[in-house]
């Protein structure tokens, strides 16, 4: 078997794949994204393959999937999971997260082929099997090939998919990944639909290990943690300009030892005697307006982090507190402040809500 990832250059961190069995010449993709089927098709031809099967792992918030062009092109069947029948059931909830245009176009792509959990079906040598795994969206499924699990937005490398878009449960999540994925050996290889580090793939033994959505919780416990992860929804960005959504949350796995965790009361006594200290609130605007901030925050939202480091302070060594909500933001944007060489970062464990309730007072 050979995997081919197709990485895309749509600003989407989509990755699509191309599996192959080299001894039939024949070949199946997986997630194809509309922008990149021109390089799929090249792909297949510098391969000598034919692709026979097109499978998409679940309908698609963020980009529109290639699958009908492919599927005309090469004459092949698509295979999606039968919650897909109905589809349209998203499209009512579509307009509050400005993902209606992409919705539409998903909804209108052919099915040739139904699946349900434990189906499986043969591509030349190679045997797929299908687990269902909603949670990202309810139609979502996995697909297992050998020891490569192909996990569409549910697992990502050191993070998961969102779940609280049209179709997504917490708790359903919550099930697919501690029921399902974890059940599988260690050595299983994770090929995810997003990645915006420029990873390939990761093992199970490595995300057991490493990814916060992986660690052992209860199911209550879990959804508490994904509740404040991923950053709010919002109309525009500061700048006017429209949101791109994001899949995930771009965690960034490093050593916790790069940066200090300080409670609400440190930073207090932080404030008092520093006069230089440079606070990053990483919430969105309206949520500071909502709860307050701490007095004299820097505001720049963790989605918009990565355009806006000019910012930030020029002197790397200068301390750096990163706040949010709860911690959870924060963390990432300490993550993202150690990547581009700050020395001195702090992250506000348990955030906003753990300084209100530590009686301190924040400013509107």
């Amino acid at each position: 078997m050979i995997v081919k990832q197709i990485r895309s250059t749509d600003g989407t961190g989509t990755l699509s794949y191309m599996i192959i069995d080299e001894d039939n010449k024949i070949a199946a993709i997986i997630d194809p994204n509309i922008e990149d089927t021109k390089d799929i098709i090249l792909m297949a031809g510098e391969m000598g393959v034919q692709v026979s099967h097109i499978i998409d792992t679940h309908t698609h918030a963020d980009h529109v999937s290639g699958a009908d062009e492919l599927r005309k092109f090469f004459n092949a069947k698509t295979y999606m999971h039968e919650r897909t029948k109905y589809k349209m059931d998203l499209l009512k909830d579509a307009a509050k997260f400005g993902i209606e245009g992409t919705l539409n176009a998903n909804a209108k792509i052919t099915i040739d082929h139904y699946l349900n959990d434990n189906d499986s079906f043969d591509i030349g040598s190679l045997k797929f099997k299908v687990i269902h795994t909603p949670g990202h969206t309810d139609n979502h499924i996995s697909v297992l090939v050998d020891k490569a699990l192909f996990t569409g937005d549910l697992l990502l490398i050191g993070q998961a998919g969102r779940s609280d878009l049209p179709g997504g449960n917490a708790e359903d999540q919550y099930e697919s990944l501690y029921n399902k994925v974890l059940e599988l050996p260690g050595d299983t290889k994770i090929y995810p639909g997003h990645d915006y580090e420029e990873n390939e793939f990761s093992y199970l033994k490595d995300e057991r290990k490493d990814n916060p959505f992986l660690q052992p919780r209860s199911k209550e416990e879990f959804v508490e943690f994904v509740e404040d992860f991923f950053p709010p929804f919002a109309e525009t960005s500061s700048d006017g300009g429209k949101m791109t959504l994001q899949c995930g949350a771009k965690r960034i796995i490093h050593d916790e030892a790069e940066f200090k965790s300080i409670s609400a009361a440190d930073l207090f006594e932080m404030i008092k005697i520093k006069q230089n200290l440079f606070l990053l609130d990483v919430r969105e605007p309206f949520e500071l307006m909502m709860t307050g901030a701490v007095k004299g925050v820097k505001n720049i939202p963790i989605g918009e982090l990565p355009g806006r480091v000019t910012e930030l302070p020029e002197d790397k060594s200068k301390d750096i507190v990163c706040i949010c909500a709860s911690g959870n933001r924060s963390y990432e944007a300490s993550h993202f402040l150690v990547k581009k060489g700050y020395k001195k970062v702090m992250n506000l464990d348990g955030g906003t809500y753990g300084w209100l309730d530590s009686g301190y007072a924040t400013e509107r």
